[in-house]
């Protein structure tokens, strides 16, 4: 059998792959979109769209379905400190907006199979990739073959184009994992916004996901704990630093055993494809998700890719765009698990340039939210809480005993600079620094 010709093959019906799609078809070129399984998938991945990522959208004419969408105006952070909440509003008043994954997938295919130059298939599998020709099969039927001029793997973390690349790449770096917790008829501390709680082994993120549901997101260090013990690590580690009412709820659902699991492995996003094949979304690579920037990536990289005038100039882009996200993953990641002293001292310093700043915290989230791109931007922000950090220890009566205790803090932030400035392949928890 002849093989049917199209202009784009997308390997993955996720969000990467049906923005992907779209974007092509927005050109004028026809698509052949192939998704292994039948329906959305019901996991904790991908709920969270920072402004970027809504004004992707609706480039693309998708209509997100009002009845199952939240929006959101920024992040409060609420520290261990006992000190007021730190308000992070989204830059410039444009709402972020949380949905579940399920739906958002859904309304993404809807907006697929409405566009007449995408094919959809449903149930197909991805065989083989030969130079330009896709081989899949839709069920237990034959095998096809599709002709393409560009293939476009979005299928995640185990991309068969990824594979196609590169045939032996590095494994990604687990770091933690994800407890996930639908929790329902609690409020929020002030709603229409997330909130980020501090002062765990790692930090707690809970948002609306509609009228009566809340979602709780703990980052779980690495432990060789299972089941009941884990739970009730859960509990015991984390519910004394969320508000009362949320607390008990979390203790109820855990009791349930309601708990969804994500593994947090990282691998840099700095492949983006070569020749005919691209990358877009997770099968890119992935950050760690305190951010939430994931998502965002995903339909920018779909964006990038469709207008970019070959793979390697969507690559150098979308590499530019993600550095500054991507380290700022990585050193919120550290700066909220880290048990050592000295990245205490900086969380408490980060606490009080943000709470004094209203310069930082624009600056943090125009990071966040992929608006901002330049690392110099993070690196002056990083710089500013070092400096805070260090001032503050030479007014305590302790840096005034001796030269060794200034010193010794020079030497502890230097480090934690240098870490920030090599930070490329998001190295596993670093031990810390200093005493605890």
């Amino acid at each position: 059998m002849n093989p049917a010709v199209y202009d784009v093959a997308v390997i993955g019906a996720g969000p990467a792959g049906c923005a992907a799609a779209l974007a092509h078809a927005r050109r004028g070129l026809s698509v052949l979109l192939l998704e292994a399984a039948d329906r959305p998938p019901a996991r904790l991945a991908g709920e969270w769209i920072h402004p970027t990522g809504l004004d992707a959208l609706r480039r693309l004419g998708v209509d997100l379905p009002a009845d199952r969408t939240t929006s959101a105006q920024g992040f409060v952070l609420h520290p261990e400190d006992a000190g007021p909440p730190i308000m992070l509003p989204c830059p410039d008043g444009r709402p972020a907006a949380t949905i579940r994954h399920e739906d958002l997938v859904t309304a993404l295919r809807a907006g697929v199979a409405a566009d007449p130059g995408i094919t959809l298939a449903l149930g197909a599998r991805a065989r083989s990739v030969e130079h330009t020709t896709v081989t899949y099969t839709e069920g237990a039927g034959p095998a096809r073959r599709a002709r393409v001029w560009r293939v476009v793997g979005a299928e995640g973390r185990a991309s068969l184009i990824r594979h196609v690349l590169c045939p032996a790449p590095a494994p990604p770096t687990m770091v933690s994992r994800t407890a996930g917790v639908v929790i329902r008829g609690v409020p929020l501390p002030r709603e229409g916004y997330g909130h980020v709680f501090a002062g765990g082994p790692g930090p707690v993120l809970a948002y609306r996901l509609d009228r009566d549901t809340v979602r709780l997101t703990l980052d779980v260090p690495l432990l060789p704990l299972r089941s009941g013990p884990l739970l009730a690590y859960l509990h015991r580690s984390y519910a004394p630093f969320l508000p009362e009412d949320m607390a008990e709820a979390l203790h109820d659902a855990l009791r349930h055993g309601d708990v969804q699991w994500a593994a947090n492995r990282l691998r840099p996003r700095r492949c983006h494809g070569r020749g005919p094949y691209a990358l877009v979304g997770d099968a890119v690579g992935t950050c760690h998700p305190l951010t939430a920037s994931g998502l965002t990536f995903a339909l920018r990289d779909a964006e990038c890719l469709a207008h970019a005038r070959s793979v390697a100039e969507h690559g150098r882009r979308r590499r530019a765009a993600g550095r500054a996200g991507e380290h700022l993953a990585a050193a919120l990641h550290r700066i909220f698990c880290d048990p050592g002293r000295p990245t205490a001292e900086l969380r408490g310093s980060m606490y009080a340039v943000l709470r004094n700043s209203v310069v930082e915290r624009e600056r943090m989230m125009r990071v966040l939210c992929a608006e901002e791109h330049r690392t110099t931007a993070l690196a002056g922000a990083v710089l500013h809480v070092a400096a805070h950090a260090l001032c503050e220890g030479l007014r305590t009566r302790e840096a005034r005993t001796g030269w060794h205790v200034p010193a010794r803090a020079c030497a502890d932030y230097a480090a934690w600079l240098w870490w920030m400035c090599r930070n490329r392949t998001h190295p596993e928890h670093p031990p810390p620094l200093g005493t605890p």
